[in-house]
């Protein structure tokens, strides 16, 4: 028996897409990790080769990335609104970046929007309130 959906929560099919995203946008940053290392530029939340950031700041991305697709995978109530935090959460790291290596924080801005694109239809496809009609007279 399927249970209704709750005000806040998505669809199964924008449950997927939103974990299927957020999975795409960790091994995105994998990715920025690598070119990173190939082209010897750290960008500010991994460091300079020399000196490392401490360790759980270059988990940052990975550890929002894969909150919000767990979140996603159960499908809690405003998962979209958190997906869209995160998003917003992940531009910020990219503006850090911009002075380093633009290149890096321009990959990093386009995981950040298309995030933002997933995030806001997943808000628009959440269930909403189904207003109590009124009682006849």
């Amino acid at each position: 028996m399927v249970q209704p959906l709750r005000p806040g929560q998505v669809t199964v099919a924008w449950q997927i897409m939103l974990a299927v995203c957020w999975g795409a946008a960790f091994f995105a940053f994998l990715a920025v990790w690598k070119t990173s290392e190939e082209i010897g530029i750290g960008t500010w939340w991994l460091g300079p080769r020399a000196q490392p950031q401490p360790i759980l700041v270059r988990v940052l991305p990975f550890a929002i990335t894969l909150s919000l697709g767990f979140l996603a995978i159960s499908n809690t109530r405003r998962v979209a609104l958190a997906s869209i935090a995160g998003s917003l959460t992940i531009a910020g790291i990219a503006v850090f970046d911009m002075t380093r290596s633009g290149g890096l924080a321009a990959v990093e801005f386009a995981i950040a929007g298309s995030m933002l694109l997933v995030s806001c239809g997943a808000l628009l496809a959440s269930a909403r309130r189904v207003p109590v009609p009124a009682p006849p007279d």
